[in-house]
């Protein structure tokens, strides 16, 4: 998978598979034309299709849910760039796992230089703040920590009372420390969540001393406790 996205990147960006401004001027949306006219957009828009393919073999109802979702979001975005392309990194990581999402792809690239040092969360999808790692630790597990602790998962936490978890080992968030440098984008809000219950938001990061990114959930479960 990962092979096919490099590929179509490759094609895409360099603009022998990429349309012309003027064969999209047809197209009638905002957001069907920001990918149309969107190297990067474009490239992942035909990845997509290829990790929906796989994803519909194994869990076939909960998939369309997410591209009917997908959708929506996409279209709500409107012709705001930075808003679309979180879509899609939610999509593709929702349905294919990070491994279907860009390695190059970093949160500086969503931010698109309007990334601010905040001390709150961010609260559209699209939108970013700079923040700082305050903590790392297992997922599970009490002082003193162990390196084997991290193979039942991993959390993290941040000045602006942000947090992510995975329950699996995160190499990048374990090379993390406190006091490095991140930005955070939003890039999806659960649908059909309880009154008062807005768990499983997820946040693409990228560090701004490692380098490395990560796309995850703020809680070990979604609203409504799924």
């Amino acid at each position: 998978m990962w092979r096919a996205v490099m590929i179509a990147l490759t094609i895409l960006v360099a603009g022998s598979a990429h349309a012309d401004s003027s064969d999209c001027k047809g197209v009638p949306s905002p957001d069907a034309r920001l990918v149309c006219n969107d190297p990067l957009l474009s490239a992942l828009d035909t990845v997509l299709p290829q990790v929906r393919e796989k994803a519909e073999k194994e869990r076939k109802a909960e998939t369309r849910q997410a591209l009917r979702d997908f959708n929506s979001d996409r279209s709500a975005c409107g012709s705001d760039r930075s808003c679309v392309l979180s879509a899609y990194l939610a999509i593709l990581g929702e349905l294919g796992g990070s491994k279907s999402i860009p390695a190059d792809i970093t949160a500086s690239a969503i931010a698109a230089g309007r990334a601010k040092p905040s001390p709150t969360l961010p609260t559209k999808i699209g939108q970013c703040t700079v923040t700082n790692v305050t903590a790392v630790h297992p997922r599970i597990g009490e002082d003193p920590i162990k390196d084997e602790d991290y193979d039942a998962g991993t959390g993290i936490e941040y000045a602006n009372d942000g947090y992510q978890v995975s329950y699996y080992r995160e190499e990048a968030l374990i090379a993390s420390k406190p006091g490095d440098k991140v930005t955070m984008c939003l890039i999806s809000i659960p649908k059909r969540c309880p009154p008062d219950d807005d768990r499983g938001r997820e946040y693409f990061v990228t560090n701004a001393r490692t380098g490395q990114s990560w796309a995850m959930a703020d809680s070990q479960h979604a609203c409504g406790g799924q």
